[in-house]
């Protein structure tokens, strides 16, 4: 998830400075070095009472971190791609809408362990739409016009609103059309309590 501010409830302002200061330093020294780094890089950082730690650096964009912010991108993405490649982002638009984001995957039953795969998902996506809500698929099978589960995530559905409050209720309307009677879905995402939860976790190490 993602607040209309781009910082999460649990962090400060630095720590997304830091972690942001750390991808430029990465990338700068690639240019260095003689390997410039052109596109997307994604950071996976911990936070911790010493600020952000790098967990890894992957050059793509992070799943499902781009599913809570391509679709508020206020710009030519295309246009910005194709600057990238020329290596000149002086004339692009690169602008975010103030929104909050709520992303939730439906994964087969036992994602993680053993998944079970080969399972059929039913899946409205007029109804979603109308609720408001985007749907992503990810890894899923079509036989005979039927969506079914792979052993990997199988979809997602993300909401858009105000508040990290509206973007949530809009995800869950838009789960309530997808069924399956092997499926799984993380549904305490993006919710009060386990933010309340992750903001406690913090002030403690924090001291």
């Amino acid at each position: 998830y993602s607040t209309e501010s781009g910082i999460l409830p649990f962090m400060e302002k630095s720590d997304y400075e830091e972690g942001a200061m750390i991808l430029q330093k990465v990338v700068e020294a690639l240019h260095n070095e003689g390997c410039p780094f052109v596109g997307p890089i994604y950071g996976q950082f911990m936070l911790t009472a010493d600020g952000p730690k790098i967990v890894e650096i992957n050059a793509r964009f992070g799943d499902p971190e781009a599913m809570n912010m391509l679709p508020i991108f206020r710009g030519d993405f295309v246009d910005m791609c194709f600057r990238m490649v020329d290596g000149d982002l002086s004339g692009a638009r690169i602008d975010f809408d103030r929104k909050a984001t709520v992303c939730k995957y439906v994964v087969p039953e036992g994602y993680g362990v053993k998944s079970m795969a080969d399972q059929p998902i039913d899946v409205d996506e007029e109804m979603i739409k109308q609720e408001g809500a985007i749907l992503f698929y990810a890894s899923v099978n079509r036989k005979d016009d039927k969506i079914y589960t792979t052993s990997s995530r199988s979809l997602a559905v993300v909401g858009i609103g105000n508040s990290l409050e509206e973007a949530e209720e809009i995800c869950e309307r838009g789960l309530k059309h997808i069924r399956g009677e092997h499926i799984f879905i993380r549904h305490d995402i993006g919710t009060k309590e386990l933010i309340e939860k992750r903001i406690k976790h913090m002030k403690e190490l924090r001291g």
